[in-house]
């Protein structure tokens, strides 16, 4: 399965990055997860990472694990 979805934020504002998720079933229980985020220059690349905004992507993967788990 594959997830598609456009991505703003307001630390710069009108600079929209394409997310894109893919799910992949490993069997077992297991699925493999790869993400891809397309920004249009390296300056809003750059300006994303600088922000910490890893931090919170770990966070939510976390929260998803918990999810997951639970149900």
């Amino acid at each position: 399965m594959k997830l598609e979805q456009t991505f703003e934020w307001e630390g710069m504002p009108g600079h929209v990055v394409v997310e894109t998720a893919t799910f992949e079933d490993l069997g077992d229980g297991r699925t493999k997860v790869s993400t891809r985020s397309l920004f249009h220059t390296t300056e809003e690349r750059d300006g994303m990472l600088a922000s910490g905004m890893e931090i919170g992507l770990g966070e939510s993967y976390e929260q998803l694990d918990e999810l997951l788990a639970a149900g």
